[in-house]
């Protein structure tokens, strides 16, 4: 048996370790918006599923029938959720950890198991801590792995005591500890751009560890034994996930291509359903160049991020997305061709278009199976370029483009070319903290002091989750904050809603314990998929495990009072201290955006057809500075500018650099042979347009053109007239 005291002590520790879970997740973790019931109803195939799999097997692969099942969900979800792409709230379905849950799961029942055979509840933070490492582990190579997670364990194994400790001593103390402690944690975070979910950083993990030290006054003995049972679970956790038992298949590569692929055919599908003559379709040919080309962008370089970073995952994952890395280029092109024709297109261009996309749908299907490439899809693709060879038009050039680069996938699965201008990576150097990150440690450390002195004063139960709240939902940009607040509140009231029904209707330690480690396993599943739907399943984790410890009454009542405080207080330190310049900030991904796009088009005319590596490296960056453009205006309509005249402009801005990088690739696509001095003279010209455009966004000055552009001008010239008039207009309303 717990005596009182002890269980009361313990209870806390468990219930603040619990919480902090819940937290754990880096700054761009996301929620869900649009497809509710279609996520909710993979997760829970996925949270049977993957259990099962703990019982019936010695591995972690699961049947082929229910792998396909969830491929399909999979799917299904990332097709929904392409508006999503590039907001605090995308999801990347795509990114299910199956094996990372297990993983978890295991890493954390024999803490568990030990704390309720010893009647030591203390114990149990061993399993938070192996859930937190579980978080902070970003998959890959062993090296990377065993570093991120020793980092983590060092840090939170001193200031975690650390705190708790200086708690000791009083209020003032933790008060002063509380705001040192987390303002150096937050110096070690970074908020560079994301493509989606990724890993918890160790930073964030150990600012929380820091606030459940503070709520747990204890003397030196007692704080330094936590610190124990913290380095205990998570040096099993390390050496069981990394050397006992590694994750030992590329499961997110299947499913990455499945998503990549799914998601051009859906772009092909639109692009054939839009009316091709002048004029016509305008609200549709601006949502193909925005959303679907920022959609599919968004998801190939996350394909291509993971390829690079993941040793599993590579060698099937990067033939394949440069694959649709080509692919992508072609239907930019035949889009552009086909929104700027001057009749509609006749049935061989569309019987083309139609052939492409059923390719496309083979090869989707095939990698949600992670199967090799058939001679059948392969033959599929042979014969969509006999077609191709029969017509000279742009449409056919392009599809031949697209038809060859699947095909190349069955000669040995071989990588294309290496860019020959990508930079060696970068020698060591000093340490250089930038300023946002000075900036954001400080706001976030003022935040956790006001909340932790709000809670206490007005006497709320279990207050540190206020501050854990105010930790989380503060962002570096503040209309960031309030769609974290959003997406927290959903999941923490669909959570507690769950844990209700668990908390009512299980009995008994095994029971509770049996539903503890499966919604551990779907939780770690879900860490790179969104944010929200983690909280969802993070929240009955921690309210069983809370009462599996020590029963206490009222925890949904004190979850939902505290996530109000911390939200309120996230949201004014967000606002009120230190917020970036919106101004300032949006001239800087407007600059980004009109030079990646005009360097594309520069190059595009330099460059002969073997160029293929750097162009598809420019105009990748072209793509991302411009989904970069498109959300931060979307963010300006979710802040309440709907109406406003600027964002309109801003708008016809975003469209007009997409729709030069649409007629720069029509040259990438198109050419064959070598640049001419016209060409060449086109693109020197381009460059010195880049720079004056620059100037006058600086200046907010509309551009005055020296040199008169071409007549007759062709797509691109018409391009760059076109993105001149719209940049004209955007100024006039700064």
């Amino acid at each position: 048996m717990i005596d009182g005291a002890q269980g009361g002590n313990s209870a806390r520790w468990l219930n603040q370790a619990c919480d902090a879970n819940c937290e754990a997740v880096e700054e761009n973790g996301r929620v869900f918006v649009e497809a509710v019931c279609d996520i909710a109803l993979a997760t829970s195939c996925l949270s049977g599923t993957a259990w099962g799999l703990v019982v019936q097997q010695s591995t972690f692969v699961s049947s082929k029938g229910a792998m396909t099942i969830i491929g399909k969900l999979v799917s299904l979800v990332s097709r929904r959720t392409l508006r999503a792409e590039g907001h605090v709230f995308a999801i990347t379905p795509e990114r299910i950890g199956i094996a990372e849950g297990i993983h978890a799961a295991l890493a954390m029942a024999p803490m568990l198991c030990a704390a309720a055979i010893l009647g030591r509840s203390d114990i149990a933070f061993g399993a938070v801590a192996a859930f937190w490492n579980c978080l902070c582990d970003p998959q890959g190579a062993r090296s990377q792995r065993l570093k991120a997670m020793a980092i983590f364990t060092a840090m939170g194994v001193v200031v975690m005591p650390l705190a708790s400790y200086a708690a000791h001593w009083g209020y003032a103390v933790s008060i002063v500890t509380l705001f040192v402690l987390v303002f150096l944690c937050g110096l070690t975070r970074s908020y560079k751009p994301s493509l989606g979910p990724m890993p918890a950083q160790a930073g964030l993990i150990a600012s929380l560890a820091v606030v459940i030290g503070i709520a747990s006054p204890e003397p030196l003995a007692a704080a330094l034994a936590h610190g124990g049972y913290f380095l205990l679970g998570s040096a099993w956790t390390m050496l069981f996930c990394i050397f006992l038992w590694p994750v030992p298949f590329p499961q997110s590569a299947g499913f990455t291509l499945a998503t990549i692929f799914g998601r051009l055919e859906d772009m092909a599908g639109f692009l054939e359903s839009l009316d091709s003559r002048p004029g016509m379709d305008v609200q549709g040919w601006t949502e193909f160049d925005t959303v679907y080309r920022r959609g599919v962008r968004m998801s190939i370089e996350r394909g291509r991020a993971l390829a690079a970073h993941d040793v599993r995952n590579g060698p099937d994952l990067g033939p394949g997305v440069d694959a649709a890395g080509r692919v992508f280029s072609t239907l930019i092109a035949i889009g552009h061709a086909r929104r700027n024709a001057a009749i509609a297109d006749d049935d061989g261009s569309r019987q083309l278009l139609q052939g492409l996309r059923q390719l496309l749908q083979s090869v989707a299907a095939q990698a949600q199976q992670e199967l090799p490439i058939p001679d059948t899809l392969i033959a599929q693709a042979h014969a969509l370029l006999r077609q191709t060879a029969e017509r000279t038009d742009q449409t056919a050039s392009a599809v031949a483009f697209a038809a060859r680069a699947i095909a190349r996938l069955a000669d040995g699965r071989h990588a294309l070319a290496m860019d020959p201008e990508t930079p060696a990576p970068a020698a060591a150097r000093a340490v250089k903290i930038e300023r946002l990150v000075w900036d954001h440690a400080l706001r976030v450390a003022v935040a956790s002091v006001l909340a932790f002195m709000i809670g206490t004063s007005l006497s709320v139960t279990f207050a540190y989750w206020g501050v854990i709240a105010a930790i989380v939902v503060t962002q570096p940009v503040s209309a960031n904050t309030w769609l974290r607040v959003l997406e927290r509140a959903c999941g923490t009231l669909i959570g507690a809603t769950i844990a209700a029904v668990l908390l009512t209707s299980l009995s008994g330690p095994v029971a509770v314990t049996l539903a503890i480690l499966p919604l551990a396993a779907v939780t770690v599943a879900l860490r790179l998929v969104n944010y929200g739907l983690f909280v969802v399943f993070l929240t009955p984790m921690f309210m069983l495990m809370s009462d599996f410890i020590h029963p206490t009454e009222g925890l949904i009542v004190a979850r939902l009072t505290n996530e109000f405080v911390g939200a309120c207080v996230g949201v004014a330190a967000s606002f009120l201290l230190w917020p970036q310049k919106e101004s300032n900030a949006l001239n800087a991904v407007i600059s980004a955006a009109i030079s990646a796009n005009m360097a594309f088009a520069s190059a595009a005319l330099r460059m002969a057809g073997g160029s293929t590596a750097t162009l598809d490296r420019l105009q990748r960056e072209a793509g991302l500075a411009s989904s970069r453009l498109e959300v931060a205006r979307e963010r300006m309509l979710l802040e309440g500018q709907r109406r406003s005249a600027r964002l309109e402009q801003l708008r016809n801005l975003t469209v007009a650099v997409r729709v030069v990088c649409g007629a720069a690739a029509v040259i990438e696509v198109l050419r064959s042979g070598e640049p001419d001095a016209h060409d060449r003279e086109r693109a020197n010209r381009y460059d010195e347009m880049t720079a004056t455009l620059l100037e006058a966004l600086t200046s907010r000055e509309a551009m005055q053109l020296n040199q008169s552009f071409e007549t007759p001008a062709d797509d691109l010239e018409q391009a760059i007239q076109h993105l001149v008039t719209a940049f004209d207009s955007y100024v006039g309303t700064v």
